[in-house]
């Protein structure tokens, strides 16, 4: 029985990764004002980045792919491959899972060709998932085997970053007002991370140095040695720095796993602004 994995944009999950495993990938939505685009296919990763450096006044907002988007997926696979895993961000910070369970609702009568898997997390976090699903699949595994495998894992992978800013989370209703207001009164470079599906500041360094050291005691050092490693970054004011922390950080990757970096696409990247370098893992 062939089986395809679908995973949505927030997984920011390489387009060449994507590919050579076969992911599909459902876009979720980024607006600049009264414009709405799909995110990584009408607005690119260096388009978003450019204007949101350009336009500081201006916060982009985001939405999840509708049940409707959803179905379409769903139907258009179903008609090649008799079962979908569909593994996606933390049912905490997105409806994304819900529109997902939605549409496969309308697209699977029966609730057996479907099944999903709510990761708890975000970016590639949630993208090791998808690739953990998709190498039990293309190991002759079921879709019962690719869901226990990307469920088991669920506890073992995290995402987290040392934003520029606070305001974009902050306006985006991720994070707390106060939290935000006194990061900035403090002049915090606080660390996130998504636990246990939701957005927590780990960690209050006072400044840039020390944030990024705590950013990987508290995330590669605490669960090395690590089976994938992603280091993230939003923009070119941050590819630089993630580059030289991936050749830092890599050598702590069991044999066998991944270590890449990777662009935080504009999903994510409209909650944590440009400058952001963040890490994707799973142990």
């Amino acid at each position: 029985m062939s089986i395809a994995v679908v995973t949505d944009s927030t997984a920011d999950i390489p387009s060449g990764l994507a590919e050579e495993y076969g992911l599909t990938i459902v876009p979720a939505f980024v607006r600049f004002g009264d414009n709405e685009y799909r995110d990584r296919v009408d607005i690119g990763i260096e388009e978003f980045y450019g204007r949101l450096a350009r336009d500081k006044d201006v916060f982009p907002t985001t939405s999840q792919p509708s049940p409707g988007d959803f179905k379409t997926v769903y139907d258009e696979l179903l008609k090649e491959h008799h079962q979908i895993v569909s593994i996606h961000i933390s049912s905490a910070v997105s409806g994304t899972y819900a529109s997902a369970v939605a549409g496969a609702a309308q697209s699977d009568e029966s609730g057996e060709r479907i099944k999903h898997v709510d990761s708890r997390a975000a970016s590639m976090a949630t993208g090791w998932l998808a690739i953990a699903a998709q190498k039990v699949i293309n190991d002759g595994g079921s879709l019962t085997d690719a869901v226990s495998e990307a469920r088991n894992l669920v506890p073992r992978v995290l995402f987290a970053g040392t934003p520029d800013s606070l305001e974009y989370l902050k306006r985006g209703g991720r994070l707390k007002g106060a939290q935000a207001l006194m990061a900035g009164i403090l002049n915090i470079r606080p660390v996130l991370a998504i636990v246990d599906g939701e957005v927590e500041v780990i960690a209050k360094p006072r400044s840039h140095r020390r944030a990024m050291s705590k950013l990987v005691s508290e995330v590669v050092d605490a669960h090395a040695p690590l089976t994938n490693l992603a280091v993230m970054h939003t923009d070119s004011t941050s590819q630089g720095e993630a580059e030289e922390l991936l050749a830092e950080l890599k050598g702590g990757v069991q044999e066998g796993g991944m270590a890449i970096t990777a662009n935080v696409g504009p999903a994510i990247g409209s909650h944590l602004g440009t400058g952001t370098v963040a890490l994707g893992v799973s142990w």
